[in-house]
């Protein structure tokens, strides 16, 4: 069986996740040009809510089945294997049909009472059949995950994406739709059109699927159905709860932040304008480094998984201190990018200075989020998603705390809001960290790295600041002189982790060794 790596796997996955979110840029400009602010007004009214659905079948579901799947395979199980990914696609398959046919049965209630816009009617009724289609393409991806093999879900991905974009942008320039109504609905059913297909290829990919002949296999004792039923609930339980709080509290945000800010003195117009350049200008700029430590939570889950069923703590320990390492190398020049040139980069995507400062702000807590994501993946990996969940929501509390008593405080106004977000993220970091301590009882080393990437940062922001202004001297073009800025940076910053052996590779591929052919 071929296996990829995890640096393999990791490096594929930061790919994939950076063409898609491109492809996503792209579509959303062009679909907002070709339907106009209504239709996106309606088309975005039902999109939150289709993704708070969902989130029930598909937030902790792919975890467990990843997790379980890595488990099997490593103590040789190929029965076990395909038994999760069975009893998985029942439970999956099961929740998404009974939201489905609840939502179809309060469909007019859910309009009228709780959206109140009977024009979003069509268009939530075509969403209805993305959440099953939704839910199966994930558990699948869980599969392939756990079997270390990140290809298929990847490129299910991007299938899934340039089918939606092709039929849409189609469909919109050659019919022109003039009814808003209809332009949504369009946007809607394209969801579920890509991700049929990105289901479609990840249903061929599994059926070319081999794993190695039986007889290679061990003779191992399966678990009953209702026994991996019950690890895959235990699993993706409290991975759900958490999920679902988080999109919760992001919708009780976007209530309380307008409202309390208000209270501080600010007019309602004021308030919505400062929500909205947080939320839908920094934030987004905020989580790109969540690409490469969402590709590193992916794969450290089976990875840790693994080693666990075979009680081999050693590997365990040394593959968390990499992912750890990873994460650190990212976060730390990336933090320091957006504290010193925070304003410059919204000046350069918005246009818009206020944004910047707020990019700024936001910006200490980079690190910790980025830390807070590898860790949660390494302790899903570890079974421990019910100790992340309580750390989680004590995080969240915490925000929710500032958003509410101290955003109406003149004296913190949207500051309280900054307050809350960090401490929050710092807070869930540290828990994390306590909570991993404990579980693999050795003391992680990580300071070291950390010094070396603050040095080998340092002088990449220096070349960044100097070859941006001898870039502009020559060209005279911003975004030109910042790409290049940008870019030798990047470079230098490479080459300083490889010369200080903050980023040693040899030492990467004997932990992780390359895929075998």
């Amino acid at each position: 069986m071929k296996k990829s790596s995890f640096i393999y796997g990791t490096i594929l996955l930061i790919a994939v996740n950076f063409l898609t979110r491109s492809l996503g840029f792209v579509y959303r400009i062009a679909l907002s040009r070709l339907i106009g602010a209504e239709a996106i007004g309606l088309y975005q009214m039902v999109f939150p809510l289709l993704m708070l659905l969902i989130t029930i079948t598909t937030a902790g579901i792919p975890v467990a089945v990843s997790s379980l799947v890595a488990r099997e395979n490593s103590l040789s199980n190929r029965e076990g294997v395909y038994k999760v990914l069975t009893i998985a696609l029942c439970i999956g398959g099961i929740l998404s049909l009974i939201i489905s046919i609840l939502v179809s049965l309060n469909i007019n209630f859910i309009v009228n009472q709780i959206l109140k816009n009977k024009s979003i009617y069509y268009p939530f009724l075509y969403a209805i059949p993305a959440i099953s289609l939704i839910t199966f393409s994930s558990i699948l991806r869980g599969f392939f995950y756990g079997l270390k093999d990140v290809a298929p879900p990847g490129n299910a991905q991007i299938v899934e994406q340039l089918v939606r974009i092709a039929f849409v942008l189609s469909y919109l320039v050659y019919k022109k739709p003039s009814n808003p109504i209809l332009a949504a609905v369009i946007g809607i059913i394209g969801i579920s059109l890509g991700e049929f297909f990105g289901l479609a290829y990840l249903v061929l990919k599994f059926n070319l699927k081999r794993l190695s002949p039986k007889k290679y296999f061990l003779k191992v004792y399966s678990a009953s159905s209702i026994g991996i039923a019950c690890s895959i609930l235990y699993i993706s339980t409290p991975i759900t709860i958490g999920k679902l709080v988080s999109v919760l509290i992001q919708t009780a945000n976007s209530i309380l932040i307008p409202q309390r800010l208000t209270i501080a003195g600010y007019t309602n117009p004021e308030a919505i304008q400062i929500f909205g350049k947080i939320t839908g200008m920094a934030m987004p700029l905020l989580f790109l480094p969540f690409t490469v430590t969402s590709a590193l939570a992916v794969n450290i889950i089976p990875d840790i998984s693994e080693q666990i069923a075979i009680n081999n703590m050693g590997d365990v320990g040394s593959q968390s201190n990499l992912a750890i390492k990873l994460t650190l190398l990212v976060a730390i020049p990336i933090t320091l990018i957006y504290v010193i040139f925070g304003g410059h980069i919204a000046q350069l995507v918005y246009n818009q200075q206020d944004v910047g400062k707020y990019l700024t702000i936001m910006s200490y807590s980079i690190i910790f989020l980025c830390m807070q994501h590898t860790l949660s993946g390494i302790l899903h990996g570890m079974g421990k998603q019910v100790m992340t969940t309580i750390n989680y929501l004590l995080g969240i509390l915490i925000q929710l705390y500032c958003t509410y008593f101290l955003i109406p405080n003149p004296k913190y106004g949207i500051n309280g809001f900054f307050i809350g977000h960090i401490l929050s993220a710092f807070v869930i970091f540290v828990l994390n960290m306590i909570t991993l301590r404990r579980t693999i009882g050795k003391q992680l080393s990580f300071l070291r790295p950390v010094i070396k990437s603050i040095i080998c940062s340092v002088f990449m922001i220096v070349l960044i600041f100097y070859g941006y202004k001898v870039a502009y001297q020559i060209t005279g073009s911003n975004p030109l002189s910042t790409l290049f800025a940008a870019i030798s940076g990047f470079i230098l910053y490479l080459i300083l982790l490889s010369m200080t052996k903050a980023l040693d590779v040899k030492s990467i591929i004997r932990t992780f060794p390359l895929p075998k052919r």
